[in-house]
């Protein structure tokens, strides 16, 4: 055998030590983030569900200010909005 092709093979275990060691390290602090986002969880699928399921009451919950008085203010931010818009694409074209 020539001596190139063994130190390939030597740099190729080293690369491959120096990935899993990486792979490991990185495995580690996605469960600790995991762990602190969502306590007693044991995987990342019971954490997506948990995730699902917090989500899910946020968008059944009672929003804040009542419909009718923000839909109103939120009416005359969109159509101030549109206004500026249509201003600066007049303005924009010349």
């Amino acid at each position: 055998m020539s001596i190139w092709i063994i130190l390939s093979w030597v740099l190729v275990a080293v690369l491959t030590a120096i990935n899993v060691v990486v792979f490991l390290k990185l495995k580690q602090a996605s469960m600790q983030m995991m762990q602190m986002a969502f306590p007693g969880t044991k995987d990342m699928n019971e954490a997506l569900a948990r995730m699902q399921q917090m989500t899910q009451g946020m968008n059944r919950g009672p929003r804040p200010g009542g419909a009718k008085a923000g839909g109103a203010a939120m009416d005359a931010q969109l159509k101030a909005a549109m206004d500026m818009l249509s201003k600066m694409q007049k303005t924009g074209k010349r």
